[in-house]
């Protein structure tokens, strides 16, 4: 990282995030880059600790723990094999390749809240970008994975951030802007819910940046980001950070609305090539959006959502 111009964000003790505020400026949402955090100093993730959120999520029978096993770059989520009881998952979790995700980790733990407060005040300063007015939805995530187990190649609607907190990983990133790499059609697939429609290309590979993350390293994912990840040799436990803001849910719109025209036998054009288009599309389609949304699908999925089951209902009529 270079020194020109750098201005770090953690000018006080208090602070948690150290970056050239120049490159984040120039990067936030367009470039991955990676920086550095204290988080893993402070005490908060310990695996103990994890342990004993996870059996809080449990208990309350919340749909925001999932362990999964085996991973590969190249596999789909939906092939992943559920873990065993939480106990045995994390007692073992150096030898049985398990990848465990806790999801608004900060609804459970008020000190979780109070980090990704902090954290988003930062980003926001580093970034120059009004992140808290923009954000719609705001997710921590936590993730604790087996040694060498690898998280498949995929998309993400939202813009992130990484943090490694214990162990290390490779996490490897194409341009979100690659439409040879990532079509507009997965795009639009990916917006219809579909998770795993962006599809691994290997002989694409080398157009992907590996980031090695160690503790005290976080690495931005700009949205649509293609990427995957693969943990070194111990133990990973990460943070990741995920918002979702109004200017990619207006971006969002237009590929719902090009997914149902392409349904409708047309061939619409990809956002950002006809803004009379784009407008009058996003005009449409937003007008279904979900008023107080509680979750990151209704935040992303809903309007297109509403849009699909009266397509569906027509068409299951037309067979008749």
């Amino acid at each position: 990282m270079s020194s020109d111009g750098a201005v770090l964000a953690n000018t006080s003790s208090q602070k948690i995030l150290q970056a050239c505020k120049n490159e984040f400026r120039e990067s936030f949402n367009l470039h991955p880059f990676k920086f550095n955090h204290t988080l893993h100093q402070t005490g908060l993730f310990e695996i103990r600790r994890i342990v004993e959120l996870a059996k809080r999520i449990i208990d309350e029978k919340d749909s925001n723990f999932c362990a999964l096993k085996h991973g590969a770059i190249d596999k789909k989520f939906s092939a992943l094999r559920q873990s065993e009881r939480l106990a045995e998952t994390v007692s073992r979790l150096g030898e049985n390749g398990t990848w465990i995700k806790l999801t608004r980790v900060q609804d459970y733990d008020s000190d979780y809240a109070d980090v990704l407060d902090a954290i988003t005040c930062e980003l926001e300063y580093l970034s120059e970008w009004p992140l808290r007015k923009d954000m719609t939805w705001v997710s921590m995530t936590l993730l604790l994975a087996s040694p060498r187990i690898a998280t498949p190649f995929h998309i993400d609607h939202e813009t992130n951030f990484l943090f490694q907190l214990q162990g290390s990983k490779d996490v490897c990133l194409f341009p979100a802007t690659d439409r040879e790499l990532l079509p507009d059609q997965e795009i639009e697939r990916y917006y219809s819910g579909n998770f795993e429609a962006a599809l691994y290309r290997p002989e694409m590979q080398n157009r992907g940046t590996i980031f090695r993350l160690s503790p005290g390293e976080v690495v931005h994912h700009p949205s649509l980001a293609p990427h995957w990840v693969k943990n070194g040799e111990d133990i990973s436990v990460s943070l990741s950070i995920n918002y979702c803001m109004k200017s990619l849910e207006k971006r969002a719109r237009v590929y719902q609305a090009n997914y149902i025209l392409r349904k409708l036998g047309l061939n619409p054009l990809p956002p950002g090539i006809s803004p009379l288009r784009d407008s009058l599309k996003r005009g449409v389609v937003s007008t279904l959006e979900h008023r107080n949304p509680k979750s990151f699908s209704d935040v992303v999925y809903t309007p297109v959502s509403r849009l699909i089951s009266p397509l569906n209902a027509v068409r299951r009529l037309a067979k008749r």
